[in-house]
């Protein structure tokens, strides 16, 4: 049983890795092309469309619902809620992972926006943003925090069909916050694709140490 353990776990954490190093990878790419060459033909064709073909009145208030879950008002109280289910629960370390994922993907996004210091779109349809771009901090939030809730959910005994049913919404859902983003004009397509690579990364990293660190504790006590 413990061989099987490790196996899978191997197996798991090295798929957390390539994701970690194929987001970095094109996070590296985006950030060359839209910042460094300044090419942002793409963003402007998927405005284009999405104004001719995709933009309603009743479309435009759906997306202005969906985009707030993932706002800086709703996540700090979902992760705190979170992490006082585990507290409340004494599953301190848990608790802790939890808190700290939400912090780091905060402070990471948050540094990076003021480093590359890229203006917002123009004609945005809800009201004007005052801080920066890049990359999208609810693409990078919604997918650290929606992300985590399917780590959580795949650490619980359900059946194996529920997992993968909860994960699938959950991740769609969280692609759905970013989209609303460029739906919205608040941000460019390659802010919010860059905000999901920064998302993975970190997400991937930290589940990776977490599995890590309780794979050695494991092994201590065998």
């Amino acid at each position: 049983m413990q061989r099987n353990y490790f196996k899978n776990l191997s197996a798991w954490i090295f798929i957390l890795l390539l994701s970690f190093m194929a987001a970095l990878f094109l996070f590296g790419i985006i950030t060359h092309e839209v910042l460094g060459e300044k090419e942002e033909s793409v963003d402007m064709r998927v405005f284009s469309f999405l104004s001719s073909h995709v933009t309603t009145p009743r479309l435009t208030t759906i997306m202005k619902v969906i985009t707030n879950c993932a706002s800086a008002t709703l996540l700090p109280i979902a992760f705190g809620v979170i992490v006082l289910f585990y507290l409340i629960r004494k599953n301190w370390n848990r608790a802790i992972e939890v808190a700290a994922i939400g912090i780091g993907g905060f402070l990471i996004n948050y540094f990076m926006k003021l480093f590359f210091h890229r203006p917002r779109p123009a004609h945005p349809l809800i009201g004007p943003l005052k801080n920066f771009s890049y990359p999208s901090g609810h693409a990078t939030s919604g997918f650290i925090f929606y992300g985590l809730l399917v780590y959580l959910v795949w650490k619980t005994n359900l059946p194996q069909p529920y997992k993968w049913l909860t994960a699938s919404i959950l991740i769609l859902f969280s692609l759905l916050i970013g989209f609303s983003r460029i739906y919205l004009r608040v941000h460019y397509a390659s802010d919010v694709v860059a905000g999901f690579c920064i998302g993975i990364a970190w997400l991937a990293l930290s589940v990776w140490l977490i599995e890590k660190i309780r794979k050695n504790k494991v092994k201590r006590i065998v």
